[in-house]
């Protein structure tokens, strides 16, 4: 994708996505020169509500991960506290292992994975129980000894404690990043509409849709290319010295200039899209629109 207006030119031209001409004293407007660049969706509505859906759901996906490790810390946490007593420690592994036996059985585990119940003297299937004995009688005692190993299952505990909680502001960062993504996603879906609604009505307009060298153009004589520049009467502002009732008529709030530049590039096709090159004079800046 190319670059498309000078507010997006001169962000780029920071990260090396545009270079910009030297101005040498002459009142000629300096073009950028438009390279490739991974710029946001400014007019592509379809492709910006598609990165909005992918921001949000990467968002959700953090945020599932923190609820996921905040659930499990409270309960190894939980678990520790039981641990610290050689009986409570035996029967919680023990009802621990009846669960596996039955989440695993569920999902079609092996035997060996199943070999818990043989211990667990309020099973009732005894055709069930003899079988699997029949298979994996061997195994038995390795596991009864395993279930019985409280201070070792406490060591585990602690260490999957410590592992949790340092998971904890790892995610939490990464949910900021999460957010700031998807509040820039929902920022160029804006952007996006009033570009939309601008390419809709330019078609029934009839208008000439200007280039980007149009534009750029109309800028450099309007502001110098300044998008926070206000006129010195205090009636024009912005790169496109937009009057603040002209704005609001293409549903802009507040100052202008102090708009961010691809909302008063939006904005401006807005405006051509529904009064042509009218607003601008075409005796002075206009003349360097169609």
């Amino acid at each position: 994708m190319t670059v498309l207006l000078g507010a997006v030119a001169t962000t780029l031209a920071v990260a090396g996505g545009v270079a910009l001409g030297q101005i040498q004293g002459s009142d000629d407007p300096v073009l950028p020169v438009a390279v490739e660049s991974a710029e946001p969706a400014w007019r592509d509505l379809d492709r910006a509500r598609q990165d909005l859906k992918t921001a949000v759901a990467a968002r959700d996906s953090v945020q599932g991960a923190i609820s996921r490790i905040t659930g499990e810390l409270n309960h190894e946490m939980g678990r520790l506290d039981q641990l610290g007593n050689a009986d409570t420690g035996r029967r919680l592994l023990e009802s621990e292992a009846r669960q596996l036996v039955v989440q695993e059985y569920m999902h079609g585990g092996h035997l060996e994975d199943l070999v818990f119940v043989l211990g667990v003297s309020e099973a009732t299937d005894a055709i069930w129980r003899n079988a699997l004995l029949s298979e994996v009688a061997e195994v038995v005692g390795g596991t009864l000894v395993a279930t019985g190993d409280v201070p070792g299952e406490r060591q585990r505990t602690e260490a999957r404690i410590g592992r949790l909680r340092d998971a904890v502001p790892y995610l939490n960062d990464r949910l900021v990043d999460a957010e700031q993504s998807v509040a820039a996603a929902e920022w160029v879906v804006y952007i996006a509409e009033i570009n939309d609604l601008a390419d809709r009505e330019l078609a029934a307009n009839g208008w000439i849709e200007p280039t980007e060298r149009h534009w750029y153009n109309l800028r450099w004589c309007e502001s110098r290319n300044n998008y926070s520049i206000e006129s010195s009467n205090g009636l024009f502002y912005g790169a496109y010295q937009f009057e603040p009732r002209t704005w609001r008529t293409v549903g802009g709030t507040g100052n202008p200039a102090h708009a961010p530049p691809e909302e008063q590039d939006a904005r401006a096709r807005l405006l051509y899209a529904r009064r042509g090159a009218q607003p601008w004079p075409r005796d002075y800046c206009g003349r360097w629109l169609p």
